[in-house]
């Protein structure tokens, strides 16, 4: 189905990255660092190839671990372009079955889990992120958690204790803010059940804890330390990047038909990357008829519940409708006073994606409902799918060829030194870092530290100052990446040309006359 949604996208697998050129190439960085980092033996949260010379720590950085560590042994099976575009699928189609599962242990029905996989695999929320958001795209182990938590509450036992915590790291390694959902849906989804406290739930639920503890508490409290320590900058607006209650059902700018509702997605806050999270008409219907039926387990009610509280969340601390502010004061900002560090992240619209888990879930039940009814309700049940398929559809992936300009194969033979690039955006640059493989000043990163950003605009005064004595004497920075010019700049004092084509000089920079 992600082959025939996305088409001719698998004809570009073995020489595109099925990413943009911006967080997109940002991503590919990312999976190349963390698998050399673990090839070297070294820890994949703090690297010196960026920001040079101190290095800087990527705990801020939506660095998504879990994806380098599988992209090691695929890039040495495939190169790095397969590699990356086999977990782009890999999520999507792993998310599917995950959802399925999770909606067949609750509604007990193959064909409504399917489409609840369906449903919450293939949303405009997943697509709008699969152009460059790689830690987003990586939601597949938010229904395998729940799915555990459920069983754990439902029949305790350590084995299924262990389990759960184990699907919680995965969460946390493919993004925080996931992570951060899953566990306000878990003690949504408990507090559902108020029998919680008899003595075969404590040993199971204290070794859940304590392996939660033990394998997510090292990474959180080495965040929390740098954000107390080194604050860290480039927090987003929470207004700005909240759910807009119309866009909530009307499809936005990755639909593939967004021309015909651009009057609405044109005026929402933030960008169509963040505001494109339709839950889709035809299966929020389903949804309500499977609601309003009844029938339904106590624990997919505690599903809904827990959608029903992501989803007025997601609105963010003002609801806005058709990007008109209408109501301050949204449940959001009351939680960011109970959670300063939500401050931090600043995108509540991502919360949209556990009610567009439960929406699938209901939506299931809902077109069962429909399927097993008398033939006119079936008719409507095949009319509903064509709805959603509709209303899936999504805009053509963006592709980024895999290149290596010849002055950047030149860079790479050079003798040793760190570089800057002063000619590339910042995402191409971290890309074509990972073809050179030395150590860049700037760097391209979610979160920085703010030493980090005051080190970085010296290095930027001396730049605008064209003074590349300092730059390589001090912050030991020995070779330029700069246009093919002309420019005036290989008469400046420090410099002489290394490279030259017609894309690009490289400048080796001395560090006295």
């Amino acid at each position: 189905m992600f082959t025939l949604l996305t088409w001719p996208l698998m004809l570009r697998l073995p020489t595109h990255f099925f990413a943009d050129d911006g967080d997109g190439l940002q991503n590919v960085w990312n999976l190349w660092w963390v698998a050399r980092a673990v090839s070297e033996g070294a820890s994949p949260w703090w690297t010196a190839h960026l920001h040079h010379p101190g290095g800087v720590s990527l705990l801020g950085h939506t660095l998504n671990p879990f994806n380098g560590f599988v992209a090691l042994p695929l890039s040495r099976a495939f190169g790095p372009v397969v590699a990356h575009n086999l977990i782009v699928v890999g999520a999507f189609v792993i998310a599917g079955l995950t959802a399925f599962h999770l909606s067949l242990h609750l509604m007990k029905d193959r064909r409504g889990s399917l489409l609840a996989g369906f449903l919450f695999t293939f949303s405009s929320y997943h697509f709008a992120h699969a152009e460059g958001h790689l830690q987003l795209v990586s939601l597949q182990w938010i229904p395998l958690f729940l799915l555990l938590w459920i069983r754990l509450l439902e029949r305790p036992s350590i084995a299924i204790a262990i389990a759960a915590s184990g699907a919680l790291v995965l969460v946390l390694l493919c993004d925080y803010y996931y992570f951060g959902f899953c566990v306000l849906a878990a003690i949504v989804v408990a507090a559902a059940r108020r029998d919680l406290l008899r003595p075969e739930h404590r040993a199971p639920l204290g070794t859940f804890l304590a392996a939660a503890i033990v394998t997510c508490g090292p990474l959180l409290g080495a965040l929390s330390l740098l954000a107390l320590r080194d604050p860290l900058t480039g927090a987003h607006a929470a207004r700005e990047f909240s759910l807009d209650l119309a866009a909530a059902w009307i499809p936005g700018g990755h639909w593939r038909f967004a021309a015909l509702t651009r009057p609405l997605w044109s005026r929402l806050p933030g960008n169509i990357h963040e505001s494109s999270v339709a839950t889709g008409i035809a299966a929020s219907v389903l949804a309500v008829l499977a609601a309003r039926r009844g029938g339904l387990g106590p624990w997919t009610r505690a599903i809904a519940v827990a959608g029903a509280v992501f989803f007025l969340l997601a609105l963010g601390p003002v609801l806005q409708v058709a990007g008109v502010a209408v109501l301050p004061g949204m449940p959001y900002a009351w939680l960011e006073v109970l959670l300063p560090p939500l401050r931090l992240g600043g995108t509540p619209v991502r919360m949209i994606v556990m009610t567009l888990l439960a929406i699938s879930i209901l939506a299931g039940a809902g077109w069962r409902i429909l399927a097993e009814g008398p033939r006119a309700l079936r008719i409507v049940a095949g009319a509903a799918l064509l709805a959603i398929l509709l209303e899936t559809l999504p805009r053509p992936l963006p592709t980024t060829r895999a290149e290596t300009p010849a002055y950047v194969a030149a860079l790479r033979d050079l003798p040793p030194g760190a570089a800057v690039d002063l000619l590339h955006p910042p995402a191409r640059a971290l890309y074509y870092q990972t073809i050179h493989e030395r150590p860049m000043a700037f760097g391209y990163l979610s979160r920085l530290p703010a030493s980090v950003a005051e080190r970085d605009a010296r290095i930027s005064e001396a730049i605008r100052g064209f003074d590349f004595i300092a730059l390589c004497r001090d912050f030991d920075l020995h070779f330029a990446i700069v246009g093919p010019g002309p420019d005036g700049l290989e008469s400046m004092p420090g410099v002489e040309v290394a490279y030259r084509d017609d894309q690009a000089r490289i400048l080796r920079l001395r560090c006295s006359l």
